[in-house]
């Protein structure tokens, strides 16, 4: 099959938009995700797949914790300013409401819900690494409809 074709397929598939937090005492990042599923019901666990340029790897491996923040839908604006990277000396998480997780990792107060997690297993695969997170706490913050991928939002590298 064509690779041409096999990202026709690919982009027909439907993920949830969220915002995933990491870090602690001043060296938080933040990194929009759409590749986010649960992979366990016992001990509850999500896996995300996160491009092995991004910073965020550092963090993630280093601190062994990362908030999921899923997005309402109506949050383009926050999803965006998360697909991009930030230039240096900048936070991303400035000027937004958060309050710390149990792993350290921020919550954003604006989104529509969070999964808490401690880093269980990592995987490198192709492009991206695979960070099995166990869920160690979680809450609904704000009504509303889930961000997903189906509306063809798609994040390019800036």
């Amino acid at each position: 099959m064509a690779d041409d074709k096999i990202k026709e397929v690919l982009g027909k598939l439907q993920y949830n938009v969220a915002v995933v937090t990491v870090g602690t005492g001043g060296a938080e990042n933040g990194l929009t995700i759409s590749w986010l599923s649960q992979v366990s019901f016992d001990p509850p666990m999500v896996l995300i797949a996160v491009n092995r340029n991004h910073y965020s790897n550092l963090h993630l491996e280093g601190v062994g914790g990362f908030v999921v923040n899923l997005l309402r839908d109506d949050q383009k604006e926050l999803a965006g300013r998360f697909a991009r990277q930030s230039m240096e000396g900048e936070s991303k998480l400035e000027g937004l409401g958060t309050q710390e997780s149990e792993s350290g990792a921020p919550i954003l107060k604006d989104a529509l819900a969070y999964l808490d997690c401690e880093v269980a297993e990592t995987a490198e695969t192709g492009d991206h690494n695979l960070f099995i997170g166990k869920v160690i706490g979680a809450g609904v913050l704000n009504e509303g409809a889930v961000m997903t991928s189906a509306s063809g939002l798609r994040y390019g590298k800036s």
